[in-house]
């Protein structure tokens, strides 16, 4: 039950959010197990009466910022528009800037000029990254992710030799779990991004880009992903506010995954770079319990 973290982030840095597609229908079924506890699964159950449910994907459209040029009387306006509800880091390249290329953190949900002339401003190139790198990081001490109270394998945690062994996922967790499971938000903070677009899974290079997410930006600057949701089962919307402990979503298999699970990270930008960084679990008395760096249940 691993996911190929570096390449899942990777694609979180690159699209952030899903692009249009048509919508897609996934299968889950439902049934009750030998002590009348619900459980869900992608497979239909041969020996148990089960109920079958329906999850289809949500429409949504990629987001980037929007660079254009606005003139008024003489003077040319280089602008960038930022669409998401966090900050981005952005760098334009072109002949027109005396030092060849400007570099801005433009804030949530706004407008800014980049640079005016009154001569025609040349093509410009341009590369951008969400979250400011300039932001500290807080020490914090996050509640587990699922919103139940069983307990979870967590199959493979900080450096694991299957997939966390690079700088975008060296401290990520892998929690397994059934089908279905809610997902909580471990920490308070903003609703980024959304993408439930898909229901299938396998190990083929195929599906580096397909893994379902909500991404949560917290008030110190740094992101939490909770990857492979089941598709079509998101709670929350880019723009929420979430709680410790509120549900975010379902889990699933979706996308580079070999089973069930969740894979659970927290990253931060060091400048057009995302790295995770370690974090510690909460125990049950509120207590940090320090970092996973092995596999074990909580």
């Amino acid at each position: 039950m691993h996911s190929c973290s570096k390449n899942i982030v990777k694609f979180l840095i690159v699209a952030l959010t899903c692009s249009v597609v048509g919508a897609q229908a996934g299968e889950v079924f439902k049934y009750k197990d030998e002590h009348g506890k619900w459980v869900f699964t992608d497979k239909q159950p041969t020996s148990s009466k089960s109920e079958k449910l329906s999850y289809r994907a949500k429409e949504s459209k990629k987001l980037k910022p929007k660079l254009y040029i606005e003139t008024i009387d003489t003077e040319n306006f280089l602008q960038v528009e930022n669409p998401f509800f966090a900050p981005v880091e952005i760098e334009i390249t072109s002949e027109s800037f005396p030092a060849g290329k400007i570099i801005k953190v433009i804030p949530a949900k706004s407008i800014a000029t980049l640079f005016t002339s009154k001569k025609s401003i040349a093509a410009y190139r341009v590369r951008w990254l969400l979250g400011d790198p300039t932001a500290n990081e807080q020490a914090y001490n996050y509640s587990f992710p699922v919103f139940s109270r069983m307990p979870h394998t967590i199959t493979q945690s900080f450096n694991g030799p299957f997939s966390h062994n690079n700088t975008y996922s060296r401290y990520a967790v892998d929690i397994g779990m059934k089908v279905g499971t809610y997902i909580a938000a471990a920490r308070a903070g903003t609703v980024v991004s959304v993408k439930e677009d898909y229901h299938m899974s396998g190990t083929s290079n195929y599906f580096l880009d397909k893994a379902n997410y909500v991404m949560v930006m917290h008030d110190d600057g740094t992101y939490a992903t909770y990857a492979h949701i089941l598709l079509g089962t998101a709670m929350v919307k880019p723009g929420d506010r979430v709680e410790v402990g509120e549900r975010l979503a379902r889990s699933g298999s979706s996308g580079f995954s070999t089973g069930p699970h969740l894979h659970f990270v927290i990253h931060k930008n060091i400048g057009f770079k995302w790295v995770s960084i370690p974090f510690n679990f909460i125990d049950d008395k509120g207590n940090g319990c320090g970092s996973f760096l092995t596999t074990q249940k909580h």
